[in-house]
């Protein structure tokens, strides 16, 4: 895992001026939907008190009480401080672009919400950076300061893998990620996911898969013959009716595969490189919290 060079001029710019094109939508998901989505998702210790006959007798510290000779209840408070993790895939897939925009610049565009929003509500937010190998990882930091070396760090990054292998990510991530956080796993998912690592964290952890795919892989019939360019092994190819076919297995062997994540815990959310990012934000946070109110 290389180390991060300090980021030029001109990325330090885009960063700027990715905060600048997110700030609307960021203020808009600070209206309530980003701190009610999250927040309230565990406990952290507090205080030991004496008993009072109020109490819930499950809630007694039973050392403290023999120690004492006297009844004491452990006082747990909600957590009032978030760890957003960005698990960013960079390998050569995510710079497919057909559309107005590539993957790649759609995913700085949904990090950059996530980060500048949790910063806002003095969230600390980090950064992991991965393909076949975890690449880079910064630890959850605090304040805009925390935001804008992501997003420095995501435009700058030069990842040395080209394909995808998501087991080193997780692994990490499980053994990373000490306290409870919120892990945003941001990729195509075009390559086969290790289920028994999803159930892990997704049982340590509020775990969301970010799908971002291309238009491309939506079609559902070739008007032309369309070469396209294959980033991950560099062959140039035909889009034929063959290969159109094998688009589609590949869409819904994905399709599965995510079905099959979100069985073992995982959260999803799905955009389309080029989409306008706050209203299907909006939509998954609203989603979230009607979820969580029916618990």
């Amino acid at each position: 895992m290389k180390n991060k060079a300090s980021a030029p001029l001109y990325l330090i710019s885009e960063a700027k001026r990715l905060e600048i094109v997110t700030r609307g939508a960021v203020d808009t998901l600070l209206q309530g939907s980003y701190r009610s989505t999250f927040r309230g998702r565990g406990l952290e210790f507090h205080q030991v008190r004496e008993y009072t006959p109020e109490d819930d007798v499950r809630s007694i510290d039973w050392n403290v009480t023999a120690r004492l000779n006297a009844p004491f209840v452990k006082q747990f408070v909600e957590e009032r401080e978030l760890h957003l993790v960005l698990a960013v895939d960079l390998s050569a897939s995510l710079r497919v672009g057909t559309g107005p925009a590539s993957k790649r610049e759609t995913v700085m565009r949904l990090c950059s919400a996530l980060a500048f929003a949790a910063t806002r509500q003095q969230d600390r937010v980090g950064l992991m950076i991965f393909t076949d190998q975890v690449e880079y990882f910064l630890p959850p930091r605090k304040g805009r300061g925390a935001a804008m070396r992501v997003l420095r760090d995501l435009t700058a990054f030069q990842p040395e893998g080209k394909r995808t292998d998501f087991r080193p990510a997780l692994r990490m991530l499980n053994k990373a990620l000490r306290r409870r956080s919120v892990v945003f796993l941001v990729s195509d998912f075009t390559d086969p996911v290790p289920m028994e690592e999803v159930a892990v964290l997704a049982r340590r952890h509020d775990f969301v898969a970010a799908t971002v795919k291309d238009p491309l892989e939506e079609l559902t019939s070739v008007p032309a013959r369309l070469a396209v360019l294959d980033p991950e092994s560099g062959r140039t190819a035909v889009l034929s009716s063959s290969k159109l076919s094998a688009m589609k297995r590949a869409a819904e062997a994905r399709e599965a595969q995510l079905r099959e994540m979100t069985s073992r815990g995982a959260d999803r959310f799905d955009l389309t490189a080029g989409e306008d990012l706050l209203p299907l934000l909006m939509h998954f946070f609203r989603r979230r919290i009607e979820r969580m109110g029916r618990r």
